[in-house]
């Protein structure tokens, strides 16, 4: 190994470091209570060193949630490659969410709690940024590939374009652990086990997906029933 292959190397090494430390930091205190001084103490480094690696708090909160989504699609890619049919592929990504979320606290708190659009604004195009969009963008080419697979078998029967019903349903899954974490289902309601109410909503919707008849979402936007949505997304 040469001299800049081993400088590189450990480079990577010490920002993997950094990244495993603030995760530690971010359990002990939180994420609002966390700062760029809390993360150098856990990772014992001198202050100006972590500035080297990441040049605020939200790049490195952004590089850590980076880190873990790829770590996520990972599994879910694993997961899926064991189940036969495209019902049984997609039921099983909120599965692979909840069970990735129940081992990594702070990965479950920063797609709960972080307000995503602020934090992408505060990145302007760094590297970090980019790297978000494209596992972003990983995922979603998962999911829709399993949907796709579902058309193509004659089994899933959209109306709307399939990137819209795609992300519907990770807003759905989202929606659920957001709701379901903050303690937002209403007093009367008996509390429901996440991990059950991610299954019981995935099989709602894989249903809607199955129906020849019954759309995957509204043909019409509210306040315009005139208009198939389909028409709009296209224009």
């Amino acid at each position: 190994m040469g001299v800049r292959e081993r400088k590189e190397r450990e480079r990577e090494q010490r920002r993997f470091d950094i990244l495993e430390s603030a995760r530690l930091a971010f359990e002990k205190y939180g994420l609002e209570h966390t700062s760029m001084d809390r993360i150098a103490s856990e990772a014992e480094l001198a202050k100006g060193t972590l500035y080297l690696y990441f040049k605020n708090r939200d790049e490195l909160i952004m590089a850590l949630l980076v880190h873990d989504f790829n770590r996520l699609i990972d599994e879910i890619e694993t997961t899926i490659a064991n189940r036969t049919t495209p019902q049984e592929q997609l039921i099983s990504v909120p599965g692979c969410f909840y069970e990735f979320s129940q081992n990594n606290d702070v990965f479950y708190k920063m797609i709960t709690h972080l307000n995503m659009q602020s934090l992408v604004a505060s990145q302007e195009q760094s590297e970090h940024l980019e790297q978000f969009r494209i596992a972003n963008s990983r995922m979603l080419n998962l999911i829709t590939s399993i949907v796709r697979r579902g058309i193509d078998e004659g089994v899933f029967h959209l109306s709307q374009p399939i990137e819209l019903v795609v992300m519907e349903m990770m807003l759905a899954i989202k929606g659920t652990m957001v709701i379901i974490s903050n303690g937002m289902v209403p007093p009367a309601l008996p509390f429901q086990d996440l991990r059950l109410v991610m299954h019981n909503m995935s099989c709602m919707f894989i249903r809607s997906l199955e129906s020849p008849t019954t759309p995957a979402c509204a043909d019409y936007l509210f306040g315009d029933r005139t208009r198939p949505l389909s028409t709009m997304v296209k224009q």
